[in-house]
């Protein structure tokens, strides 16, 4: 992945792919102006750990390196240039479905409707096995995983940081204002419009995170050409007998395995790599057992192939696809 789209794909989200914060300064910035810029510079919030998005001509000494953009990251309607040929698009959540996507897109959630089109399609995922299209496009990206219940341990001010326009410093376009460089440590969740009713709504939905890692499976399928996939523990499992519901134990796992199923075809997406393995039958439906039935042991190869992948994160026997 060219490593700017890798950082511009972690600002927009808060999940890491693979970026380490800790450095000097956050991981990646966006900027709106060079004055924002340089007073963030004297803060010490960017530094030499930094990759820098900009408007043209803005300069950021020490810094790893600045990208000039045009347009917004955080307007839903807008849109961002980098260059002359790589443009992402903003989109809000509840109009994304009917609209024609060109390009990478970020869906943001900011206003009520948002935040309920969004529920809605999680639960009817949970419920029915129905994922909405444009969701699981591999063009688009979810907009702050975690205000929506996805895991994403590393985000903080050591990962992303927004500059705006009154001087304001924050993780993410809407997150809570930072102040100044010695109060970094102390950054609050991200804060909405919405952000009061959302918080209740996703804290009552624990499988979240199980939805947000099951999204990210789709989409590597999608990438790959598998249309249609159908995933475990959302709508139906690959053995009948099996649980499903909010309440089944691998829904609480949002790092466990993502089990899924395209035609005839099993896969593997394993969530904190990114990776996605093709697996036989017997090994997958074993998988699918260990995960919702955990404390059952079973002799043979499949289930040790499974309870190996469940217990230090190794891919049971298939080809990475």
């Amino acid at each position: 992945m060219n490593p700017y789209k890798q950082h511009l794909m972690s600002w927009v989200t808060g999940r890491a792919f693979g970026l380490r914060p800790g450095g000097q300064g956050a991981a990646t910035v966006v900027a709106e102006d060079a004055a924002a810029l340089h007073r963030a510079l004297g803060e010490g919030l960017v530094g030499a750990g930094s990759l820098v998005f900009a408007p043209p001509g803005a300069e950021a000494p020490g810094a790893a390196a600045v990208v000039p953009y045009r347009g917004s990251l955080v307007e839903a309607g807008a849109e961002a240039q980098f260059g002359e040929d790589f443009f992402l698009q903003v989109q809000a959540y509840s109009i994304a479905g009917f609209l024609a996507l060109l390009g990478p897109t970020a869906l943001r959630i900011t206003e009520d409707e948002d935040a309920e089109a969004f529920l809605a399609d999680a639960d009817s995922a949970l419920n029915e096995g129905s994922w909405p299209e444009v969701l699981t496009n591999p063009a688009v990206q979810l907009a702050e995983v975690r205000t929506l219940g996805g895991a994403a341990p590393l985000d903080g001010p050591g990962l992303r940081l927004y500059l705006d326009r009154a001087g304001e410093a924050r993780t993410g376009a809407l997150g809570t204002p930072l102040g100044h460089a010695g109060e970094t440590g102390a950054l609050g969740p991200e804060q909405l419009p919405v952000a009061a009713e959302l918080r209740r709504e996703v804290a009552g939905r624990p499988w979240l995170g199980r939805f947000h890692a099951a999204v990210q499976a789709l989409q590597s399928l999608r990438a790959r050409g598998h249309e249609g996939a159908e995933v475990s523990g959302f709508g139906l499992r690959f053995n009948s007998h099996l649980d499903t519901g909010p309440e089944a134990p691998d829904l609480a796992l949002p790092g466990a395995p993502v089990l899924l199923r395209s035609g005839a075809e099993f896969f593997v997406y394993e969530p904190d790599g990114g990776r996605t393995f093709q697996a036989g039958a017997e090994a997958a439906l074993t998988l699918e057992r260990a995960l919702v039935r955990p404390e059952e042991a079973e002799d043979g190869t499949a289930w040790a192939q499974a309870r190996s992948f469940l217990d230090r994160g190794s891919a049971p026997a298939g080809a990475a696809v």
